[in-house]
């Protein structure tokens, strides 16, 4: 079998724009779709919800019907994390990417037809909504394991924190468009164009070159196990400490996300149009966020910009308990937007970066499911703020336990992977795979209790390292290999004898699509 190895100077698969990256431009324009068909599909529902309650037309009250919407939304990420990791890693990407979209465009369409012919429709909205987002439980570590393989290794971090911009502004624009959409046509139209957004996305997961999790490169390897994505989130010292992190930051944001509403409204005398304004900004300040943190070249600074951010979201919920007019509000939405959209970045591409690349599709669920747990969660601790104390001191002691956490994780980052940042132990040219993983593993090695669990108040015994059978660190060798894939009807062949390694992929190959067509980019 023929096979082709890229030998590319460091720089260069750095220096080619992302938009060049046939790939990438489909898999980013797919996802900004798809994201704007959810955000119409949302906002057009929740428009139901409230008719229905103020109609008086069913027995439940309107929040107890949004909060079962939103839980219906929620359980598929949170229950499937670990079936839906798995998936991710052991079965192609083309055809989970084109299967969910196809799935999530079916779901969309039986809420509308649900919503327009039926008198009682909200078992079947409940029940579409659920499986709406198991196929996006599928979907998301899916796209989220495909991306290093698009651009490479090294441009990795610029590639995802474009990904987050373009998916945070999408998310602005879906709503709008929805709100318009429901004007002028009805819910038909939004849940109809929703659906075709689906249909575009698998339409564009069809015309991705790059694939993984395809049966030639999947040969001869054993399935993980289902909670091996937990664990290899475990072993890492520096993404087990920011997970952490990120699930405080995430509670104390959800639960403020309850309060907010009547800090605009209550304390400060915003109109509804102001209110609806602040999401905006926010989104916004994130959207300038992730594109600041995709500059971002060195694991170093990456590292300290994730963790001054973590800081100044925390700050700016401070300083919201303080403000005296709904201007001042809006610049301290958009800052902490900005902070945010820096904080998701720059953890992403720290998180896929020191993760294994054969087991990247379960750690992202994995991680999915968990702050997504965190947000069901949070919405009751918010409310229980809410009940207990003022407003504005509500949103102040969320914003100085925040930075009190921010604090404690740094202490105890700083000194154990300052130097290093986000960087992966490369294995030397010329080291095997296996060697290429155990180095990975020893490098990056932590206790099985962490230091500053107890201040943020989230230790967990949780199981210790385990070594996948026949993975591959994310600082393994890659491979160009034509023919890899066996065209259909063709049986496929045994796998020829394995090629030399000439240099680590994370240096020195470039994105997966700008290979000649007909070869796919296999990881070893």
């Amino acid at each position: 079998m023929k096979r082709v190895v890229r030998n590319q100077p460091a720089a260069a698969g750095a220096a080619q724009p992302l938009w060049r990256s046939r790939d990438f431009v489909l898999a980013s324009s797919a996802r900004f779709i798809a994201t704007a068909g959810m955000g119409a599909v949302i906002i057009s529902v929740m428009l139901h919800l409230q008719n229905l309650a103020a109609a008086g037309q069913t027995a439940i009250a309107g929040p107890w019907l949004v909060a079962a919407y939103l839980l219906c939304s929620a359980l598929p990420l949170v229950l499937l994390a670990p079936w839906a990791g798995r998936l991710a890693d052991t079965r192609d990407s083309r055809t989970l990417a084109t299967a969910s979209s196809v799935v999530s465009a079916a779901a969309v369409a039986g809420m509308g037809l649900g919503m327009q012919y039926l008198d009682n429709y909200l078992p079947v909205l409940f029940a579409m909504t659920f499986l709406l987002d198991t196929a996006q439980a599928v979907a998301g570590p899916t796209w989220q394991a495909l991306l290093p393989r698009i651009v490479g290794e090294e441009r990795t971090p610029r590639a995802l924190g474009t990904m987050q911009a373009t998916i945070m502004i999408a998310g602005m624009v879906g709503p709008a468009a929805g709100g318009l959409l429901s004007g002028w046509g009805g819910s038909g139209l939004v849940f109809a164009v929703a659906s075709g957004c689906y249909l575009a996305m698998g339409a564009a997961a069809m015309l991705i070159r790059t694939r993984r999790g395809t049966a030639a490169e999947r040969a001869g390897k054993e399935n993980p196990a289902l909670l091996d994505g937990l664990r290899l989130i475990r072993r890492d010292g520096l993404v087990w400490a920011l997970v952490l992190g990120a699930l405080f930051f995430i509670t104390v944001g959800e639960a403020t996300n309850v309060l907010e509403v009547f800090l605009a409204r209550d304390e400060l005398g915003a109109t509804e149009t102001q209110y609806g304004l602040l999401a905006a900004s926010f989104g916004l300040g994130m959207a300038s966020g992730a594109g600041v943190a995709s500059r971002i070249r060195t694991p170093p600074t990456r590292l300290r910009a994730l963790l001054v951010s973590m800081a100044l979201t925390s700050a700016f919920l401070g300083i919201m308990s303080l403000v005296p007019n709904m201007e001042l509000l809006f610049a301290a939405y958009t800052a902490m937007g900005v902070a945010c959209g820096m904080l998701n970045a720059c953890f992403g591409a720290i998180a896929i970066m020191r993760i294994p690349e054969s087991g990247r599709g379960q750690a992202m669920a994995i991680i999915g499911g968990m702050t997504r747990a965190v947000t069901i969660g949070a919405l009751a601790l918010g409310g229980l703020l809410g009940a207990l104390l003022p407003i504005r001191v509500s949103f102040l002691v969320a914003g100085v336990g925040g930075v009190l956490a921010a604090l404690a994780v740094t202490a105890y980052v700083l000194p154990r992977y300052g130097s290093e940042g986000a960087a992966v132990a490369v294995p030397a040219a010329g080291a095997s795979p296996a060697a290429g993983s155990a180095a990975h593993a020893a490098g990056t090695a932590a206790p099985a209790a962490l230091g500053a669990a107890a201040t943020l108040g989230a230790a967990a015994a949780l199981g210790g390292a385990a070594a996948l059978g026949g993975a591959a660190a994310s600082g393994g060798q890659q491979e160009a290999v034509a023919d890899q894939v066996p065209h259909l009807g063709e049986e496929p062949g045994a796998e020829g004898p394995g090629v030399p390694v000439l240099a680590p992929a994370q240096q020195r190959l470039e994105g997966a699509d700008d290979l000649p067509d007909g070869q796919v980019a296999v990881a070893r």
